[in-house]
């Protein structure tokens, strides 16, 4: 899957696992929402780290055949002015299938559509007027 235009970052992304990710059975770690202040209204975030990890064969063919642990990352996600934010069933997994950014037509400064769509667990949907990807995260990658 190619970056998407409208998500900044996503060559953090890119760098460390030389693709951009279809988040599919990636699992949603946390989230957060952080509502304005009064005196700058309009610019709340919710921030969100998901679990992306990546496997490849070894031994095709032979009796010797696994699927290994590639990468192991966490990509901590910001949304900006984030608003209409509609999550449930957060619990021990949240499997999700994928995430998926889409431009609204709209007057206000939200005007990405951003819904993580659930396999099992966490899912839902937020308007935000940015997405930006601003970590990544390299974790051990130990096979469970």
């Amino acid at each position: 899957m190619q970056p998407i235009d409208h998500v900044f970052g996503t060559s953090k992304v890119v760098e460390t696992l030389g693709y951009w990710p279809t988040f599919h059975d990636a699992e949603v770690i946390s989230f957060t929402a952080e509502r304005a202040l009064p005196i700058k209204f309009g610019h709340s975030t919710f921030r969100m780290a998901v679990h992306v990890r990546s496997y490849e064969s070894v031994g095709e063919g032979t009796a010797q055949y696994a699927r290994v642990l590639s990468a192991n990352v966490l990509i901590h996600f910001l949304f900006a002015d984030a608003c209409d934010i509609e999550f449930s069933e957060f619990n021990h997994q949240n499997v999700i299938n994928a995430i998926v950014v889409t431009p609204v037509t709209t007057t206000e400064p939200a005007n990405l559509r951003v819904e993580v769509e659930s396999i099992w667990g966490f899912g839902g949907v937020l308007r935000c007027s940015s997405v930006e990807v601003e970590a990544v995260e390299v974790l051990p990658n130990v096979n469970v």
